[in-house]
């Protein structure tokens, strides 16, 4: 552990100092800009290739909405293309710039200093987790309200998600709905840079696997967010805990698409693992 701690740190001087001459400014407007729109881009690739051409053919049995978006329409997957384009890379370096007086003041995203440890890192990550949750939940619900679905309605366009769809969105709706809960933790923990860009790295990855369409073996499944898109109602979160407490995980759970969400350890898809007819016997 120490070992890949010393690499790490290694690692992190040589961004730090060769790529961006010590420069906080630029390292934590460009750099977490850079990181993040990257990350998304090649999470995405992949997805959107198949989603483009609709091949491979086996990986359609995976498909949560069989009959929707297989392929996609190209138009359409470009106009998100270029959404995600403008949130990723221009509304987020302008908010990066604008906050960066208050980063510096408060001394978070650090880039200076011994990276933290394994147990700092589970903990902070903990928080983050559950930050990002609150945010994410409560907010989602406060954009499904008649005054403020304006701003929501742009993400619904799409019924049958694909991954970029995650942030397929006005302006508006990226700075409190994704932004904020995605920032919270990292921003009141004082983590270190290398840590915000992890999470970052985790949270993009997460999202586009959540909007994906696809319940992919080994991977957690996207059944709850699918569901939303399809219906408006229901599985405003993705931890499910708010949603069982608030009662708005019930039109999911106890539907079919309710019993498939889990992480499937098999190649059998869920379809098959868990079919309309064995579900009702159950319900």
């Amino acid at each position: 552990m120490d070992s890949l701690r010393r690499t790490a740190q290694s690692t992190w001087q040589s961004i730090w100092i060769g790529l961006f001459a010590e420069d906080e400014f630029l390292i934590k407007t460009v750099g977490t800009v850079a990181v993040g729109l990257l990350c998304f881009l090649l999470a995405n690739f992949i997805f959107l290739l198949i989603d483009l051409t609709g091949r491979p053919q086996w990986i359609y049995k995976y498909k949560i909405q069989e009959d929707r978006n297989f392929p996609v329409d190209r138009k359409r997957a470009f106009d998100v293309f270029k959404t995600a384009l403008l949130n990723l890379g221009v509304i987020n370096l302008f908010f990066m710039v604008i906050s960066y007086p208050i980063l510096r003041w408060y001394g978070t995203f650090r880039c200076t200093g011994p990276l933290p440890s394994f147990g700092e890192l589970v903990i902070h990550f903990f928080v983050f987790r559950i930050l990002e949750e609150f945010g994410n939940y409560y907010g989602h619900r406060i954009l499904h309200m008649p005054q403020f679905y304006k701003y929501h309605k742009k993400h619904h366009e799409w019924t049958a998600p694909i991954g970029m769809v995650a942030v397929y969105c006005g302006p508006v709706e990226h700075f409190f709905g994704n932004i904020l809960p995605v920032s919270a933790g990292p921003f009141i923990m004082k983590s270190h840079l290398i840590v915000a860009w992890l999470w970052e790295l985790l949270v993009l990855i997460s999202v586009t696997i959540e909007h994906s369409g696809y319940h992919i073996p080994f991977l957690f499944s996207a059944e709850g967010h699918d569901y939303h898109h399809r219906t408006f109602t229901s599985w405003y979160g993705t931890m499910a805990f708010l949603d069982v407490l608030h009662g708005t995980d019930k039109p999911f759970s106890n539907t079919v698409h309710g019993k498939r969400q889990f992480i499937s350890c098999s190649f059998t898809p869920v379809k098959e693992s868990v079919p309309e007819k064995m579900s009702s016997k159950h319900e």
